[in-house]
């Protein structure tokens, strides 16, 4: 079968990957629909002692809910789909073994991305387990660089064991994304903004999400740095420059108007983080659709840096003194930012289509 005659359905939570994804593929396809898993059904629902523990047994063997299950095999069968494209991480493993025990005939792919979600042994070793369990039911992995690929090669994968046909399909988001005009610099002095959590109090935060630390000492090297507004950042800090919740395309509009958008987490309290070091996160993807040069720590990082390898504008740093002593130049700086906004158009969903359709074609 060839790419314009496949008819895909993606299937996952109603977010920025899901436009991502209709982006690579509505050009490319016969036909390009959508349904939602099974967790985005109960997102936000309360659920009983027995919903929780019914959720917990499906997500070790196969989702039973009749909710997801009868929709989603109804969506298959009068759409005619060849091929389920399933994203994220470990969240759909569940919805995909149900979904191949339902209908054989349709061919899975599971879009990794994120992955290990956990960041302790035990948590690591549930999610190699049920990868492993997933395998046989999957037809094909997109994984997003190709450490994440070696990593499940070697360490997730058990010798004799399936493995399912898999590429390697860079994130990025659509082209629509990317700003027209690009903005005044924020400042004349070095200066960086920071696209993550800093709501710590949330709870779907975990310890890695706490940057204050680093935070500090790149406030104390005379770096002015710009983030979202938080109590537990506000500490008057005269180089710190908090700002108030943005859209995802506010956010993408005044990013280019910094020195740099930093990439960290504070792996220093994780037992495991190889999360860290394999998944391209959403705020690098954002980064560099919005043409803004990235600074990273050194050690560590080897996705992202691998995703950034045709990137121009990169600013490896093994302290915020030498992040600074960086920034200080501000002829490179001005290079940089303006490769950096020239470089947008290698990272955009629309390239990646073409490779994407190919391979799925070819589990056909």
């Amino acid at each position: 079968m060839t790419a314009k005659n496949l008819k895909v359905a993606l299937m996952g939570p109603d977010i920025d990957h899901r436009r991502s994804l209709e982006a690579m593929l509505g050009a490319q396809v016969k036909s390009l629909s959508w349904m939602p898993d099974s967790l985005s059904l109960s997102q936000g629902k309360a659920l009983s002692l027995f919903g929780r523990v019914r959720r917990a047994v499906d997500q070790l063997t196969y989702t039973r809910d009749t909710r997801f299950l009868v929709p989603a095999c109804q969506h298959l069968d009068e759409g005619g789909a060849d091929v389920v494209v399933a994203y994220w991480g470990t969240n759909p493993l569940s919805d995909i073994v149900a979904l191949k025990r339902k209908r054989p005939k349709v061919k899975i792919v599971l879009m990794v991305l994120c992955y290990p979600l956990a960041l302790n042994d035990a948590g690591v070793s549930r999610q190699h387990w049920m990868m492993r369990h997933a395998a046989r039911w999957l037809d094909g992995i997109l994984y997003a660089n190709p450490q994440m690929a070696h990593f499940f090669e070697t360490q997730v994968f058990k010798a004799g064991g399936p493995r399912p046909t898999s590429t390697v399909l860079s994130p990025c988001w659509p082209a629509s994304y990317q700003p027209g005009a690009r903005p005044a610099p924020a400042a004349d002095l070095p200066n960086i903004i920071f696209a993550g959590r800093t709501d710590l109090s949330h709870h779907t935060v975990h310890a890695a999400d706490d940057l204050r630390p680093l935070m500090r000492e790149i406030l104390d090297a005379g770096i002015e740095l710009h983030h979202g507004r938080s109590p537990e950042t506000s500490d008057g800090h005269p180089l710190r420059k908090p700002f108030d919740p943005l859209s995802q395309a506010q956010l993408i509009a005044r990013m280019a108007a910094h020195d740099a958008s930093l990439i960290a987490y504070n792996t220093d309290v994780c037992q495991r983080a190889e999360r860290f070091d394999l998944t391209v996160p959403d705020r690098l993807i954002t980064s560099v659709a919005a043409g803004v040069p990235i600074a990273v720590p050194s050690r560590g990082y080897t996705g992202p840096k691998s995703y950034l390898k045709r990137y121009p504008a990169v600013f490896e740093f093994d302290s915020p003194a030498h992040l600074m002593k960086q920034l200080q130049d501000r002829g490179r700086v001005q290079e940089a930012r303006d490769a950096a906004w020239e470089a947008r158009a290698l990272y955009t969903a629309e390239m990646q289509g073409e490779g994407l359709a190919s391979f799925l074609a070819s589990l056909l």
